[in-house]
């Protein structure tokens, strides 16, 4: 049962019984344990790339209303906490809650996800390889040595967290008095701003902190350290946390789908009480902030909050009418309007707000025990908090209630007096519910997909970086291609670095900490925004034209990280249009997940659509999101790439009287005097350039570096992503190279629908990889093709695949 007073009523029954269960049940673990093994090697393969869907995210509290005591909440500060000194941070589990695709993995053996081969994780870079992690600075063309990456064994799994920790279990049950931090000083005036966090994902608290003190300059905040590294971290930088010696996670692995962004071969976990114990943590911390009368806003370190959400509490109500109100995983405005709420869809415990009423308090009790109790191998906090305000006590499933109005004439049902219901309603035990409008609580897909809000004309609340791939990679990538992830510091935007960073200080820095040398500034190139796969790739939607234009730009990014390369640069990566959703349900035969309102092709569309960015990592790619020249920390550590002194553009020539790389032309500004025909829709980015230089489209690596290998210039612009290189005329250089691609573009996807009658189901699988530089070097015959738009797929032995299953 749910606790109905203070919270943690000793109950020794309860204890001995679940004890007893464990006994008894010792048999049944270790078969299952076999079991799990057999299907070991296919689940972590599966799992290491398949998806985050909406509830993924890690539980993190907030700050307290102790900012100004602190030293915190200016706008001011914000650098010095963000970018403060931290020690070396151990290994250890981050507070992110199982998906529920994550969940399902063993029993969807056949679902649409974008289920990767085992190699993208079986790959890892050799130590000669410059890692996205290194602080050493890029080599030059002419050192890169010849690199084979070696391949290493798959991350460990660990495959004992479905024990319980009958012990810890207790502590949990009956936290609240062994407390420090700063939660004795907030308000209860207003609401309590709230996350939780563990050692995985320090990171990501940093980001949530600095847009919820920085940014917003709010207070009242608080953040429920699970760990004594995440209570260390917090009291180093001033950031109010609350503490509570029997609310510690005790499982030494990493209870997410992937590794935390500073520790790529961390141990994890799929399954089992990890999950569920770091629910029952954030069940147990909600609990204790509601019996000392707070209004609670808690949500996961994976969100941004865009704007104050305080008023918004105070007024509106879907919160003041309900005993708790939470974002949903819908994908659609148009239903959620007609429905007032999205009722048909899961509840989404990443944006959740509740009300110290007795209802809430007792719902937050059973379901912290009912996480405690569970003896479900995958079932975690969401789906718990789901079925619970589904199904009742005695197993019953009553349907969502409409709850009466209270108008000057008393209760009305349904507000046949002509008021405006709320949207909420009437759950099991009695909990009234309120389903928060997802034009203002985003989810991935709703805010970084469809763009949902940009339509709809609103902007909204906070955004949760849910529905997408890559795990943390893709979460951290897809807030930098929106310019909402604060970690990265000047260097990382090209700006002089002459500090030296501590280990430790670095990893929490930016995630991925990179330096130029003391005192020297990266130089990047970029393709010329108007170059892009044929229009009619990513006009219409389909399959078909999704795979060939995936082909198109990761043949066009292969070719941009090997001009990177061989001028010792980094890559900004172009934006992609997607002509297909990407998904693990299907998405055929409209290209789009069921019931979302914008349909694609999908304009900047996320980077984890089709690539892969654990494997990049792995691989020593170092790049930059494709809106990097338009963050505002270009213009304040890097103004001079945005002026045309800054800038030089590198011309891909294609007229016949250029033949090899020994054709260089220099012109001043952005002259077109010797412009390609095909080259002139190019002409206001050349303008743009402090120089134009033109060489022959497909050139070599020394072709490269003789004509703009010491340009001082710190962006370099490439007319044509497809015809901006060759090879390496090293063929050492050439096969490690290629090497490195094998491992950097391994990604795949499925895009599915219902079999031939209904039966199994039908896919088409991307993505597909290049062939290598060091074998396709046939350079004369590539200029020859080179006008032919379609010309891309004679780098490929094939372009996507198709797949039956039953």
């Amino acid at each position: 049962g749910g606790l109905d007073g203070a919270a943690g009523a000793v109950r020794p029954r309860e204890a001995w019984m679940a004890r007893r269960r464990l006994s008894k049940r010792r048999l049944a673990l270790f078969a299952a344990g076999l079991l799990c093994a057999a299907f070991g090697a296919r689940w972590v393969a599966i799992q290491f790339s398949s998806p985050t869907s909406v509830a993924s995210g890690d539980p993190a509290p907030s700050r307290g209303s102790a900012g100004a005591a602190h030293g915190l909440g200016a706008h001011a500060r914000l650098d010095a906490l963000l970018h403060g000194s931290h020690g070396h941070d151990e290994r250890r589990a981050d507070a992110t809650r199982a998906t529920r695709e994550e969940s399902h993995v063993v029993a969807e053996k056949t679902r649409s996800d974008a289920t990767a081969s085992s190699r993208d994780d079986a790959f890892a870079q050799n130590k000669a390889v410059s890692s996205v992690s290194s602080s050493a600075a890029i080599p030059s063309a002419q050192t890169v040595p010849p690199t084979r990456l070696a391949v290493s064994t798959l991350p460990e799994v660990d495959s004992s967290t479905h024990v319980a920790d009958a012990e810890a279990a207790l502590k949990i049950a009956n936290a609240g008095t062994r407390v420090a931090g700063t939660a004795d000083a907030l308000s209860t005036d207003r609401p309590v701003l709230a996350t939780f966090v563990s050692n995985g994902f320090h990171e990501f608290m940093l980001n949530w902190y600095g847009h919820v003190a920085g940014t917003l300059q709010m207070d009242n905040v608080i953040v429920a350290a699970l760990d004594e590294q995440t209570e260390e971290l917090c009291a180093s930088r001033g950031i109010p946390f609350h503490s509570d010696a029997d609310l510690r996670y005790t499982f030494d692995v990493m209870a997410t789908g992937g590794q935390p962004l500073h520790d790529q071969n961390a141990k994890v976990t799929m399954q089992g009480k990890a999950f569920q114990q770091i629910g029952a943590l954030k069940a147990a911390f909600l609990l204790y902030l509601l019996e000392r009368g707070h209004e609670v806003l808690v949500s996961d370190v994976d969100t941004v909050w865009l704007r104050d959400p305080t008023s918004f509490f105070k007024t509106e109500r879907v919160a003041t009418e309900a005993d708790l109100a939470v974002s949903t995983d819908c994908l659609s405005h148009t239903h959620e309007r007609l429905s007032n709420g999205c009722w048909h869809m899961q509840f989404n415990t990443g944006v959740l707000f509740l009300r110290p009423t007795r209802t809430t308090r007792k719902f937050v009790g059973e379901w912290r025990d009912a996480l405690l109790e569970t003896e479900h191998a995958f079932e975690h906090d969401q789906d718990i908090f789901n079925r619970l305000l589904r199904v009742e006590r005695d197993g019953s499933k009553p349907q969502f209630r409409v709850p009466p109005v209270i108008s000057s004439t008393g209760s009305v049902p349904n507000a046949l007096d002509g008021s405006e219901p709320a949207p909420t309603r009437v759950a099991a035990r009695e909990v009234t519910v309120g389903a928060l409008p997802l034009s203002l609580f985003c989810g991935g897909q709703t805010f970084f997909v469809q763009r949902l809000h940009e339509t709809l004309g609103v902007k909204p609340l906070v955004v949760h970086t849910t529905y997408q791939f890559s795990q943390a990679r893709g979460k951290r990538q897809r807030l930098r291609e929106h310019g909402l992830w604060l970690l990265d510091d000047a260097a990382y935007y090209g700006g002089i670095t002459n500090e030296v960073l501590g280990e430790g200080e670095a990893e929490l820095k930016s995630g991925s900490p990179e330096s130029a040398g003391p005192g020297a500034r990266f130089k990047f190139v970029a393709m010329d925004v108007n170059d892009g796969p044929p229009k009619r790739l990513i006009a219409t939607a389909s399959v078909s034209n999704h795979l060939d234009a995936a082909a198109w730009y990761r043949l066009a990014v292969r070719n941009l990280l090997a001009v990177a390369r061989a001028t010792n640069r980094i890559a900004i990566l172009p934006e992609i249009t997607c002509a297909c959703d990407r998904y693990w349900g299907n998405v055929l035969p409209e290209c789009s997940i069921g019931g979302a309102d914008v349909k694609p092709p999908y304009k900047s569309c996320p980077q984890d659509h089709v690539f892969n960015l654990p494997n990049m990592e792995r691989a020593g790619v170092r790049w930059r999101e494709h809106s990097f020249l338009e963050n505002e920390n270009v213009k304040k550590h890097n103004p001079a790439i945005l002026t045309p002194s800054g800038r030089v553009y590198l011309e891909l020539s294609l007229n016949d009287d250029s033949e090899s790389g020994d054709d260089v032309k220099e012109e001043p500004g952005g002259g077109f005097e010797n412009g390609d025909e095909a080259t002139k829709p190019n002409a206001a980015t050349r303008l743009s350039s402090g120089r134009t230089v033109v060489l022959p489209a497909f050139p070599t690596d020394a072709d490269l570096v003789r004509s703009v290998g010491d340009a001082e210039e710190g962006l370099l612009i490439v007319s044509s992503g497809i015809t901006s290189f060759c090879g390496f005329e090293n063929s050492e250089t050439a096969k490690a190279f290629d090497e490195q691609m094998r491992v950097a573009l391994e990604a795949e996807s499925h895009f599915c629908g219902a079999g031939a009658g209904g039966v199994g189901r039908s896919c088409d699988i991307g993505f597909d990889i290049p062939r290598g530089v060091a074998e396709d070097r046939d350079c004369a015959a590539m200029r020859a093709s080179g006008r032919d738009p379609e010309a891309f797929r004679q780098r490929y032995e094939r372009i996507g695949r198709h797949q039956d299953t039953r």
